[in-house]
C-alpha cells in the first residue's frame, strides 16, 4: 500500500534564522498558498523532530513519574504529621 502522501517537504522552522524566528517569516511561503487556495494536508511541512508525539510523550511520561515520586513523598510526610500529633488512623 502507498502512504498516502508520499511527498513530505521539509520544515522551514529548521533552518531559519533569528529574524525568521521571531516574525514568522518561515510561514510566508504557506501563507501565499493558503492566500491562493485552500490549504490541504499536502501542503503542510513536516513534524519537526521536538515536536514529534514519541520524544513529547517520553518528555511527559518523565515529568508524570517526578510528580508520582512527589505525591508520594508529600503523602509520606503527612502521615508522619498526623502520626505525631496522636492517635490517627490512617491507612
Amino acid at each position: 500500500m502507498l502512504p498516502r502522501y508520499p511527498e513530505v517537504k521539509p520544515n522551514p522552522l529548521q533552518k531559519a534564522n533569528l529574524c525568521s524566528h521571531l516574525f514568522l517569516w518561515w510561514l510566508n511561503p504557506l501563507f501565499k498558498i493558503g492566500h491562493k487556495w485552500k490549504l490541504e494536508a499536502n501542503d503542510m511541512y513536516s513534524v519537526l523532530p521536538e515536536d514529534r508525539s514519541q520524544h513529547l510523550g517520553e518528555e511527559l511520561q518523565g515529568y508524570w513519574d517526578q510528580e508520582v515520586l512527589r505525591a508520594r513523598k508529600d503523602v509520606r510526610e503527612l502521615r508522619e504529621i498526623l502520626l505525631s500529633f496522636g492517635n490517627v488512623n490512617i491507612s
